[in-house]
């Protein structure tokens, strides 16, 4: 049996390889670094993607394509390239006999790193089920800096919003509905089921699922949905637009672009480099955003007209129905909040956030820090959840259930509540993960159960 195999697609043929399973050592086959966009460089760096340009030809498909650009975890090295728009196909038949399930996979990572390639999650375990396995990558952010006690910061600079430019806001969702178009396309040379496709996806992975229900875009191009660890509920993953274009003109003025012009600073942010963007990224927010616990700078806003990736509020989408009716799996695991303990809160800059409680307070409530009622709601989470003890070390457990509560649960009860009122014959199966073993994540392991994505390894 050869090493290599070939298939056709609409773009043109495709060399692939047999692959050793790091499971069972038995073999299946794989198909990577295709490209299911033009790349996104140049003058499309801010606009939705365009359908991939056919090849002459045979194009290697032994090999994964290049990341999203990034910060390495790891190296904390910038790396990556902006020609990033590869889709990775996996089969355990070849040739293909029968049409197989489609499992669509969408990488966490905050938004702001990660891939669909196997350093990430290899598709050895999944591809054994006798399923059509599908990564890919989308436009990603680059990470910011931390600064203050706790403030994770991100960049997205494909999620601009600068109304009155050129500049498509949400390209890294819309990226996701052109994957999903090819995989329409193309996936039954494959020996996929363009009719069963389920979406999944894990942290900013199940984020994005949420907003393929949610858009119109996405219509018919899934059948099935599972959200693991994230929601468009969350209240980190979306803006309101007129907080979005504020944090893009101040992202200029970091960068030295001080023109109330939008369409001269979308020209301006076309010609900078993403290492540029990526020191400037603080810049976006204003210094009370900066002073709350959790932000994300450029975060997934509405839009309107044609074409629109999201018509409106996502709360409001979800109370008038308006998102795909499909069979649908969500969940968290036991200590989601435990993802806000960065290495400078566990140098125990605790007295800081104790003193000022108000940091905590979710910014989607939309109230200005300092005032009556963001004190008001800030005592009332602190008694709640510490009585009368002080934020501390010693208090870390009760931290992370308010975090668990306020960023994760909540969202994923509403979410849950909302869609069942309007689906009464399809059925939504709610999770928690909470199995009891070390922590996979030893960066962690001190207090409470399982981090957001635990759950993957099982």
């Amino acid at each position: 049996m050869t090493d290599t195999v070939k298939a056709r697609i609409l773009q043109g043929e495709l060399l692939g390889k047999k692959v050793s399973s790091s499971n069972t050592g038995g073999v299946f086959y794989s198909f990577q670094g295709i490209p299911y966009a033009k790349p996104p460089v140049g003058p499309l760096r801010f606009k939705a993607p365009q359908p991939a340009d056919p090849w002459e030809g045979v194009r290697d498909a032994t090999k994964e394509g290049a990341e999203a650009p990034q910060i390495d975890f790891m190296n904390k090295k910038y790396t990556g390239n902006e020609d990033c728009l590869f889709i990775n196909v996996y089969t355990l038949q070849w040739p293909p006999k029968s049409l197989k399930p489609v499992l669509f996979s969408i990488h966490g990572g905050a938004f702001i790193l990660g891939s669909g390639n196997t350093n990430m999650c290899g598709p050895d375990y999944l591809v054994e089920e006798d399923i059509i396995v599908v990564t890919f990558n989308y436009r990603l952010g680059a990470l910011g800096k931390y600064q203050g006690s706790i403030n994770l910061s991100r960049m997205d600079y494909l999620q601009l919003c600068i109304e009155g430019s050129d500049i498509v806001p949400n390209n890294g969702l819309r990226d996701q509905v052109m994957a999903l178009i090819w995989v329409k396309q193309n996936i039954s040379e494959f020996g996929g089921d363009p009719n069963n496709v389920t979406i999944n996806g894990i942290s900013a992975g199940g984020v994005s699922v949420h907003y393929l229900m949610l858009t119109p875009l996405s219509k018919g191009l899934f059948h099935k949905a599972i959200a693991q660890s994230g929601t468009a509920l969350l209240p980190v993953c979306y803006v309101r637009k007129s907080v979005a274009q504020q944090r893009s003109y101040r992202l200029g003025e970091a960068l030295g672009f001080n023109k109330k012009d939008p369409q001269a600073l979308a020209d301006y942010l076309k010609t900078v480099t993403p290492e540029q963007l990526v020191t400037a990224i603080e810049g976006a927010l204003s210094e009370e955003e900066t002073s709350r616990l959790l932000t994300f700078p450029l975060n997934p806003t509405e839009e309107s007209g044609l074409g629109a990736f999201i018509p409106g509020d996502p709360l409001q989408l979800l109370k008038q129905g308006q998102f795909h009716k499909v069979p649908f799996i969500v969940g968290v695991t036991s200590a989601e909040g435990k993802i806000v303990l960065n290495e400078l809160f566990k140098k125990l800059e605790l007295t800081k956030i104790d003193q000022n409680f108000q940091c905590i307070v979710p910014w989607d409530l939309c109230l200005e820090l300092g005032t009556e009622k963001s004190r008001a709601i800030a005592e009332t989470l602190k008694k709640f959840y510490f009585g009368d003890k002080p934020l501390s070390k010693e208090t870390l457990e009760q931290f992370i259930n308010l975090e668990s509560d306020l960023l994760f649960n909540y969202s994923f009860y509403k979410t849950a509540k909302l869609q069942l009122e309007h689906t009464d014959d399809v059925p939504i199966y709610i999770y928690e993960f909470d199995y009891k073993r070390p922590s996979l994540f030893k960066l962690f392991s001190e207090v409470a159960e399982k981090l957001p994505g635990e759950e993957l390894y099982y």
